[in-house]
């Protein structure tokens, strides 16, 4: 695994175009990895998150292979973009049951509604529908985590709070062709960060979780689970 971290330069007219539509960006950061015979995203385990820091706006990139930065366009990125491989933070000795972790996550918390069952017992897929309360939110995340080998750590204070921060961010956009339709189809997407403490109680999940990313629009800057180091418990 690969991970990249791109300083962006704000003052470039793509990036503008491109923080101002989701599947602009999207495409940007593909142009980085081989053409791919169906979903190129899922197949080269592309993950990113936008982080807009004083001072700094930056993307960090998450890949199954080396990306060839080359092809963003010139005055993109303020300075060589940094990429190290992370394959060695992804083994059983550092990803140990029961070991504390802080982490970063942007996620899009939905849940899908009118869910049918067609005659032929095939079930169709409902819309995703955004989840707007805080309670819904931190309720969507514990869910996401006991399916993938964590569990949301508590505060010593209050024991029944999570120990996270829930941030809910300005929606996102974008403009998607329908192949279908032969028309635009707009993108929103509701955006909240959480950032907080886990433990790990599924290595073998949680590895699973770090590569393949959490919730839906994966593709447009949500999923991406970031870890460091937790602070020492007495």
């Amino acid at each position: 695994m690969y991970l990249s971290k791109l300083l962006l330069n704000p003052r470039n007219k793509f990036v503008q175009r491109d923080l101002n539509d989701c599947q602009q960006i999207h495409q940007r950061l593909l142009s980085a990895f081989p053409k791919a015979e169906s979903s190129a995203r899922a197949e080269f385990g592309l993950l990113f998150r936008i982080e807009n820091n004083p001072g700094q706006l930056y993307i960090l990139a998450q890949s199954k292979i080396l990306p060839d930065w080359s092809n963003l366009p010139q005055g993109y990125l303020l300075q060589e973009p940094l990429c190290k491989d992370v394959s060695k933070l992804y083994t059983e000795e550092v990803l140990y049951e029961n070991r504390y972790l802080a982490f970063r996550l942007r996620a899009n918390p939905t849940r899908k509604i009118e869910t049918k069952s067609l005659p032929n017992s095939i079930k169709q897929n409902g819309r995703r529908v955004e989840l707007y309360r805080k309670e819904e939110q931190v309720a969507w995340l514990q869910r996401k985590a006991a399916a993938n080998g964590f569990r949301v750590c508590s505060l010593k204070i209050r024991k029944d709070t999570p120990n996270l921060n829930v941030n809910p961010e300005a929606k996102i956009y974008g403009v998607r062709y329908d192949k279908i339709s032969g028309k635009n189809k707009k993108l929103t997407f509701g955006s909240v960060l959480f950032e907080g403490e886990l433990q790990i109680t599924n290595p073998q999940q949680f590895k699973k979780c770090l590569e393949n990313g959490i919730g839906s629009g994966k593709a447009y800057g949500f999923g991406l689970l970031s870890i460091a180091n937790a602070y020492e418990r007495s």
